[in-house]
């Protein structure tokens, strides 16, 4: 079981449910608002099979996954619902510790438009440079403006994110981002003439791609929304609630707020140039060394307001891009040196792999599963990040499309100097050189084979004798029989994504006909949910399954279904798993059909599932090849 295990292991080890306000998730990590941090065992989560770290940053509780953190956070998000109010109690938490959870709850969601839109910037960088592209012709327009999209309309995206953040209204968030970005109020402050509204001046000001002025505005619009919600008479709240917040809000984020967040934009822009001019080395030698430590605790999402803000001011960011650039690469060169010198094969197989990734500019796999976890590696990472980061601040490496940096997105470092990708390609060499000498130089304490075996088991115990993988599958063992008696369906016409997708491995779905669930396999119980709507089994041939009764019957917290089983337990194919009542679950409106799925089934050739339309339990359901 892969994602689906890995999901259980780590809500119940947060806490559970009643001890998450609220999920998301970045590029690599889980980022859990918990009620009471003090109740997760992060001792335990590392062990977790899918699991390299967990770090407490910001208010947020970090469960560090890699690459597959996208998987694991759709597997997380049907075993419970986090976006529901509750009555738990939640820990106080202090000042600076709640403003960094509100920055990076604020940012991280809107990352992937852009880094989306940055990878287009580059892309187009790329054509222009080696002039592949007609600059007066429509492609460059339409493709240009797509790149530019994210970061013009910036205000809306961050209208959004601080909204959920702060638990205002969405769409009357964006609306007031929307009083901000309207070309008619653009025309206005382009005509140049002085703008008064309700008697008094209103500052002009450039508001596309600003950062400050609209989380400025959701923040108060959050109190306002509170105060219209709290007086406004019931029988008309639903049309004097928005009129209150937006008659409020809009000459309040024009005259006040808005021009406010201008101001303070522009000296946290003039800051940093200054910075740039004077001591620029010496910020990117710092940022490359120290990355890691920034990563490890969630802070580098918290250096948005200040990138973003410079960024909107001259297009360009020479203050984190180049440090970060040449730290990814750092993490990479450590990595493989481990991987080179480890006599671990698994463990080889790890350091490759995240050497690869961070080369990219993905570092978390790297530094959670490689460097960290063997303390001299990336002690390199942080010489070979500071010596190749004063290089590039030096020569004043800037970057003109934000996003992921690494050697796919180096184009991202063409700028008007012709010589500014070459320093920074320069910079990634430093770095990779001077953190692989180190590392083998250093050395590090290798990982024994038996650490890397324990590491990789499931949480449940496996039966004795169970072998995995697909050669050690027997006759008896390539046969799924039939878990429900009911209609079977091919999993690409069932109602959810993650399923029909193939994304959770293949299989095939069946309508029951009759609220009775038994075991397909003979084989060990991996996972029973906490609401029992859905189970694991590792079958006695290495087959990882998981059946889930029903779509988003998540949401029923349980009612109406009754589990026969634990985890951990032996079962025979036809033992009884679970009972559920079907009535009663498809009167609430919630559709039955199940998918059967094979988590690994990457570790086979195939899987056939029946050509029948109708089956009874026992019957061979799917045939694993």
């Amino acid at each position: 079981m892969k994602h689906e295990n890995t999901a259980s292991e780590v809500l119940k080890l947060v806490g559970g449910e009643k001890n998450v306000d609220s999920v998301t998730h970045c590029a690599t990590r889980l980022r859990f608002n918990l009620k009471d941090e003090s109740v997760a065992n992060g001792d335990a989560l590392k062990n977790v099979p899918g699991v390299m770290g967990v770090a407490s940053s910001g208010g947020q509780y970090q469960v560090i996954i890699g690459n597959e953190v996208h998987n694991v956070y759709k597997a997380l998000a049907k075993l419970g619902d986090f976006g529901a109010p509750s009555d738990a109690p939640v820990a106080k938490k202090g000042r600076f510790v709640t403003i960094l959870d509100t920055i990076s709850g604020i940012f991280t969601p809107i990352l992937p438009a852009m880094i989306g839109c940055a990878m287009i910037k580059a892309l187009m960088l790329i054509l222009k440079t080696f002039n592949l592209v007609d600059l007066d012709g429509q492609f460059n327009t339409i493709m240009t403006f797509i790149g530019d999209s994210a970061y013009y309309f910036l205000p809306m995206l961050l209208a959004w994110s601080a909204a959920v953040k702060l638990k205002a209204n969405v769409g009357l968030s964006l609306a007031v981002a929307g009083v901000l970005l309207h070309p008619s109020f653009s025309a206005l402050m382009a005509a140049g003439d002085p703008i008064k509204f309700l008697g008094l001046p209103v500052t002009p000001a450039t508001y596309s791609s600003s950062v400050i002025p609209i989380i400025l505005a959701v923040w108060i619009l959050s109190y306002v929304e509170r105060f219209a919600e709290k007086y406004s008479p019931s029988v008309v709240k639903s049309i004097l609630k928005p009129l209150i917040i937006l008659i409020v809000m809009a000459p309040l984020t024009l005259i006040v707020l808005g021009p406010l967040g201008a101001i303070v934009g522009n000296y946290l822009a003039t800051g940093v140039g200054y910075i740039n001019t004077h001591v620029g080395w010496l910020l990117s030698g710092v940022i490359g060394a120290t990355f890691p430590f920034l990563i490890m605790t969630g802070m580098h999402y918290s250096l948005g307001p200040v990138v973003l803000t410079a960024y909107a001011q001259t297009q360009k960011d020479s203050i984190v891009g180049p440090g970060m650039l040449v730290h990814n690469i750092s993490q990479g060169a450590a990595a493989l040196a481990v991987g080179l010198r480890t006599k671990n094969k698994a463990f080889k197989q790890v350091a490759f792999s995240t050497s690869v990734t961070a080369l990219l500019g993905i570092t978390e796999p790297a530094l959670f599963g490689v460097t960290l976890r063997l303390k001299k590696p990336l002690i390199a990472v942080i010489i070979g990040g500071a010596v190749a980061g004063v290089y590039v601040g030096l020569f004043g490496v800037a970057r003109s499309a934000l996003g992921i940096a690494g050697i796919a997105t180096l184009p991202a470092f063409i700028t008007e100097n012709p010589w500014n990708l070459v320093h920074a390609a320069i910079g990634c060499v430093i770095a990779f050189v001077v953190t692989f000498v180190m590392t083998l130089i250093l050395g590090f304490e290798d990982v024994p084979e038996e650490t890397t075996a324990t590491a990789t088991t499931t949480s449940a115990q496996p039966v004795s004798g169970v072998v995995a993988g697909a050669s050690a599958l027997q006759t008896s063992d390539r046969v799924l029989t039939a878990p429900l008696s009911g209609q079977v369906h091919e999993l690409s016409t069932i109602q959810d994504e993650a399923f029909a997708s193939g994304a959770m491995g293949k299989g095939v779905a069946i309508t029951p006909s009759e609220g009775k669930l038994v075991s397909p396999v003979n084989g060990v119980v991996t996972a029973v949910f906490p609401t029992a709507h859905a189970i694991g089994i590792s079958s006695s041939g290495g087959a990882e399954l998981l059946i889930h009764v029903g779509m988003n019957t998540v949401k029923l917290k349980g009612e109406h279904f009754t589990a026969h089983v634990q985890e951990g337990q032996t079962v025979k194919a036809g033992d009884l798993l679970l009972e559920f009542d079907t009535v009663a679950i498809a009167a609430k409106g919630y559709d039955l059909t199940t998918p059967i799925i094979v988590t690994n089934s990457d570790d086979f050739t195939d899987v056939i599932a029946t050509d029948k339309t109708s089956i009874t339990i026992g019957e061979k359901l799917v045939q694993i090849v």
